[in-house]
């Protein structure tokens, strides 16, 4: 008769009531929806940066390649700054993605750059570059 009743208050303290399971899941979902708010944010800010670095690559193979050619090379925002063209042909950026420059970047042969200011921008977020205008140099800051 003990052991039974032993069992009976044993078996009545196990497990989780559901209002406790109930609980953890209404905290888990809300942490899941904090971390994927943030998450979203986070790849914004990736897609932005790697979009940036691949421009200032752009810059640097234009710099190159007038070098190269003994030819000017220009590079220039059009679409309403969705996209530009350069000797590659058009690069588009990704959506919400835009680059704002108010005239073309055009680098000469001897390797000298008439060099606007140019931003990148996606939501609030935005990246300005200049480029040296004897070296060629791209300097990146992010506002």
């Amino acid at each position: 008769m003990w052991e039974a009743g032993n069992r009976l208050a044993t078996r009545s303290g196990a497990g989780f009531t559901l209002l406790e399971t109930l609980v953890v899941l209404a905290v888990t979902a809300l942490i899941a929806s904090i971390v994927a708010a943030n998450m979203e944010r986070s790849l914004a800010a990736l897609m932005l940066q790697q979009n940036v670095r691949l421009l200032q690559a752009d810059l640097r193979v234009a710099r190159a390649t007038a070098l190269r050619t003994g030819k000017k090379v220009d590079l220039e925002a059009t679409n309403h700054g969705r996209e530009y063209d350069w000797i590659g042909g058009s690069r588009f950026l990704p959506g919400g993605i835009t680059l704002s420059m108010p005239r073309p970047f055009v680098v000469y042969p001897d390797g000298s750059v008439d060099a606007p200011p140019m931003v990148m921008a996606l939501g609030g977020r935005s990246h300005s570059l200049t480029v040296d205008p004897v070296t060629g140099g791209v300097t990146v800051d992010a506002r």
